[in-house]
């Protein structure tokens, strides 16, 4: 037999044993991500006690009082659920930066809907987000306060709001 023969049945055999059972395999794997059901399975989910200080609550509840009968509040939201993105094809990456931009409480009007007022912790964002928020929103005419967990000065709240 010559070397040619030898190097074709070589070849033949390394893409029948090696080459096709590798893409039938990618194949197949790409068939199950594709065709694989979302389904989530629910009963790992529980209720958390209390997931908030006394702190938090005692500020929560001056916000409301603040806020009563003239001003909605959002806690816990992102800067993604106040801002428009246009279209265009880096929408999605738009939509993932903004959501990463945490805003603590949102103080809405009742009267308008317009956002008057944005309190943020600083340390839920890192300092570029804290730098992008202020910017974005100020933008926007929107005041943002960066207080603590346990700061709240319902002074420099209403004076925010008056301004």
């Amino acid at each position: 037999m010559s070397a040619s023969v030898i190097f074709s049945y070589a070849f033949m055999y390394f893409v029948l044993f090696l080459v096709v059972p590798f893409v039938l395999v990618t194949f197949t794997m790409t068939c199950i991500k594709f065709f694989k059901g979302n389904e989530f399975v629910n009963s790992s989910i529980k209720l958390k006690a209390n997931t908030l200080t006394n702190q938090p609550i005692s500020f929560v509840n001056k916000l409301n009082t603040l806020a009563k009968d003239k001003y909605n509040v959002l806690y816990g939201t992102t800067l993604d659920s106040l801002c428009d993105v246009d279209k265009d094809d880096k929408e999605q990456d738009a939509h993932s930066y903004l959501q990463a931009c945490h805003l603590d409480y949102v103080l809405v009007d009742n009267q308008s809907s317009a956002v008057k007022l944005v309190i943020t912790d600083p340390q839920h964002n890192s300092d570029e987000n804290n730098r992008f928020i202020d910017a974005t929103l100020a933008k926007m005419g929107v005041k943002v306060l960066h207080l603590a967990k346990n700061d709240c000065d319902v002074n420099l709240i209403k004076n925010s709001l008056v301004a």
